[in-house]
């Protein structure tokens, strides 16, 4: 009797199904690698077949151009650099007018300022002048004694009309702003001052070129000794550079109204 055929121990086919599972494996990975070295192959091949292609159409398009100049005859050429200079100088005159109308935008704003700087000046000057506003600077204090009550509120009118005259540009007596519209009035000794009756022993303050101020009231003949030749009349004047004025008292008009501008 012949010997029985052996058969296979189950650890042999385990191992076998293990071996075939992992060749299985290897095959696939090296499949899947030489699929993305030929996929990354073909992307280089496509690259650079579309730079020749983009070099090869440069090389001709230049080629073509260069070949055109060349068969152009001297006339062409001469009428192609003519249109080329006259397109050029419309360039450079365009150029040239929109560098002058910057110009022109730069002036203009210059000018505006300029003249709204001194229309602001003008309007400040002017306002001080009025009594509008509170002023301050070098002037004169003009302190006038009169124990008798001599004196008369036309005499104030020429006091001030005498500042004004010497270059004065803000004037008060007693703290009281003498504007556009003041008046003296009074009588019997009493002088009043845009109805303010103005206390005995007068202090006027007048800002400007102290200088000029003195001389104005110091003139032989002048306002200052025609005052001292009244009974009991004293006027000093002090020279200072730092006073200062209130502004007027803000007036009502019951009977006049601002005229509105016709549209």
């Amino acid at each position: 009797m012949g010997t029985p055929a052996r058969t296979p121990s189950r650890d042999k086919l385990v191992h076998l199904r293990d071996e075939s599972v992992k060749a299985f494996q290897a095959s696939e990975n090296l499949v899947e690698r030489s699929f993305n070295q030929a996929r990354l192959v073909a992307s280089l091949a496509a690259g650079l077949l579309l730079v020749g292609f983009l070099l090869v159409a440069q090389m001709r398009g230049q080629a073509t151009f260069s070949g055109s100049l060349e068969r152009q005859s001297d006339q062409n050429l001469a009428i192609i650099i003519e249109q080329l200079t006259a397109e050029n100088n419309v360039l450079r005159s365009e150029v040239a007018r929109l560098q002058m109308r910057l110009l022109e935008a730069g002036q203009a704003t210059e000018d505006r300022a300029r003249l709204l700087n001194e229309a602001t000046k003008e309007l400040n000057a002017v306002s001080v002048v009025a009594g509008l506003e509170a002023a301050s600077g070098p002037g004169v204090v003009v302190t006038i004694a009169d124990p008798e009550r001599v004196l008369l509120p036309q005499d104030f009118v020429r006091l001030v009309h005498e500042l004004r005259g010497g270059g004065a540009e803000a004037i008060a007596v007693n703290a009281v702003r003498v504007s556009a519209t003041s008046g003296f009035s009074g009588g019997s000794g009493r002088i009043e001052l845009d109805g303010t009756t103005l206390a005995r022993g007068y202090e006027v303050i007048a800002l400007g070129e102290p200088g000029n101020l003195t001389q104005s009231l110091e003139l032989p003949g002048g306002l200052k000794s025609t005052l001292a030749t009244f009974p009991g009349v004293t006027v000093d004047l002090t020279k200072s550079d730092d006073l200062s004025v209130p502004a007027a008292a803000a007036r009502d008009f019951s009977v006049g109204t601002p005229v509105e501008e016709a549209q």
